[in-house]
């Protein structure tokens, strides 16, 4: 008597994290792109952006008057609003539906599900930062960004930081209406503590210092020195045009700030972060 054994199941081919990460990523841009609310937030840098040309145009720095310069500093933090509305907003209405609990279930790793969305945020906030950038050089003569890498490397770090700061007010909210209005307190105080708003030249030097801790100052900063290649790291006044390495010197103060909070934020994600809506 003859025995037969069944054939083993097939096995699936595992999927890097990285590849994951990416078709995620893929499918955010679609249902960013569908997501209603989300026009607002690709709308509010521009017509923040906009209304920086009410300041005076007299030349500041290269040759770029106050308005411009705020624009660039607004170009800065366009992640700020697409990064803290959109995820903090998305992630609760998931976590709600299930959905992020399905994921987590099908064997999807935590760093996909987070790429994904900031991915997403690095991806929109780069092309409106072209936009904004393109429009201070018509408007202006300050020609291409001096040090394109910064500037890429700026839109960058403020995606990981604004993005992570969304994921952070999740756990604080229960539907996705509360996270809305919970994610306007620090993105109207962040965005006022830009310089892409309002001046911050009238501060006193100790406030602006208390500024410069928060995250949106220095990715501000970043874009202004990237694009004029000046040294604008505290401020306007006696900024000194600076070679490639220099201005990267320079910037290490503000990168360290963006890096710090990315740190931060990484950490309360990983510590806080609800995947089910019954977590406690």
């Amino acid at each position: 008597m003859s025995t037969t054994t069944a054939p083993p199941a097939p096995t699936r081919p595992r999927v890097s994290a990285a590849k994951q990460t990416l078709r995620l990523t893929r499918t955010e841009v679609i249902l960013f792109a569908r997501y209603k609310t989300a026009w607002m937030y690709l709308a509010l840098p521009l017509f923040f952006a906009f209304m920086s040309l009410q300041f005076p145009g007299d030349p500041v720095v290269a040759g770029l008057g106050t308005g411009e310069l705020m624009m660039l500093g607004m170009t800065g933090v366009i992640s700020l609003i697409i990064g803290l509305g959109h995820a903090s907003n998305v992630f609760t209405a998931r976590r709600e539906s299930l959905v992020l609990k399905r994921l987590r279930v099908s064997g999807v790793p935590a760093v996909a599900i987070f790429g994904g969305v900031i991915g997403v945020v690095f991806a929109f906030s780069l092309l409106l930062a072209a936009v904004i950038i393109g429009l201070v050089m018509a408007i202006s003569e300050g020609g291409f960004p001096r040090d394109p890498l910064m500037l890429v490397t700026a839109i960058l770090l403020g995606s990981l930081v604004f993005s992570l700061l969304g994921l952070a007010v999740t756990p604080l909210v229960r539907n996705a209406e509360m996270a809305q209005m919970a994610a306007m307190v620090p993105m109207m105080i962040l965005l006022f503590a830009s310089g892409g708003i309002l001046p911050l030249e009238f501060l006193p030097e100790t406030a602006r210092t208390v500024v410069g801790l928060l995250p949106a100052l220095p990715a501000g900063e970043l874009v202004q020195a990237a694009y004029t290649g000046y040294d604008v790291f505290g401020g306007f006044e006696g900024a000194t045009e600076q070679s490639v390495l220099g201005l990267w010197g320079s910037a290490l103060p503000s990168l360290a700030v963006l890096v710090g909070w990315i740190v931060v934020l990484s950490l309360v994600v990983a510590r806080f972060f609800r995947w089910d809506p019954r977590q406690g």
